[in-house]
């Protein structure tokens, strides 16, 4: 174990030399903390420094806590009230909170909490809806939850992350996966936005029935790049491009009038993704 003689395992920002606890990480690097801080800030520390000690204890105690510099240093800085450096990557954040959770420190867990739903972090939102799952933030867990419609949940490529959900999280992730899939499939199905290719029978303003063929296959390419990603933020975008789409704003009755208002339809189309992946509170 390194000494407190030995000035240059000190780290700067922790180097006060009235402080009566010296912690040790696990590079052997040494942050002086005042007890009271320890005590009012962390359950763990709370614990452990009311425990009675031996008459021959060193003062200042120095505590090895088996912790790396990088997360031990910023957990200690949220407690301590300093400055608190950038977050790097999410694995920074999840090691972060495994540390906060082991030392009970409700300040630093406030802190990270309030970061968590932000945009840095918004290309892991399965790993953000992990957290937030796991530590009970229903407001954020809730916030997260459309994000995850851009991953295909059981395609076997994030099953390493849903392991990592209690079932009662797992089941309210995949139920919400399923219910925007089917709002958006009764949306489709429906005559309230869709009465000019749902409607049967469907007459043209001349009197010759409809055929809504074009319709059908336009429809059934919608819900399968739903279900592919059922944020449907790539459907508008992707559809201008499609030979289903170029047919059903083609259609049109012998007599020349179109079958399908273009503008329109791509409107309620709109409207539908927008209203199928609203999450409901959980």
């Amino acid at each position: 174990m390194a000494t407190l003689a030995a000035a240059e395992n000190v780290h700067p920002c922790f180097a006060d030399n009235s402080v009566d606890v010296v912690l040790q990480s696990t590079e052997g690097t040494l942050y002086r903390v005042h007890s009271f801080t320890l005590r009012n800030t962390s359950g763990f520390f709370r614990t452990m420094l009311s425990l009675p000690q031996p008459p021959d204890a060193k003062v200042p105690q120095e505590i090895p806590v088996g912790e790396k510099d990088a997360v031990m240093e910023r957990v200690l800085r949220m407690m301590c009230g300093l400055e608190i450096p950038r977050w790097a990557s999410f694995d920074e954040v999840e090691a972060t909170l495994d540390l906060i959770e082991k030392w009970d420190t409700p300040g630093p867990l406030s802190i990270v909490r309030t970061a968590i739903t932000s945009p840095l972090f918004a290309a892991e939102p399965l790993r953000v809806y992990v957290l937030t799952s796991h530590f009970g933030w229903t407001e954020e867990a809730a916030a997260v939850l459309r994000e995850t419609l851009k991953l295909e949940l059981l395609g076997g490529e994030h099953d390493g992350v849903l392991c990592r959900l209690s079932s009662r999280s797992l089941l309210s992730l995949v139920a919400f996966h399923d219910r925007c899939k089917a709002r958006f499939r009764e949306a489709l199905d429906g005559t309230d936005l869709f009465a000019a290719g749902n409607e049967e029978p469907r007459e043209c303003g001349c009197g010759k029935r409809r055929d809504n063929y074009p319709w059908r296959i336009l429809k059934a390419k919608l819900l399968s790049e739903f279900n592919k990603r059922p944020l449907g933020d790539q459907i508008l975008v992707d559809m201008a491009g499609w030979p289903e789409s170029a047919a059903c704003w083609r259609a049109k009755c012998h007599c020349g009038n179109l079958y399908y208002d273009q503008v329109s339809t791509v409107g309620n189309i709109q409207e539908s993704i927008k209203d199928a992946t609203t999450p409901t509170p959980l």
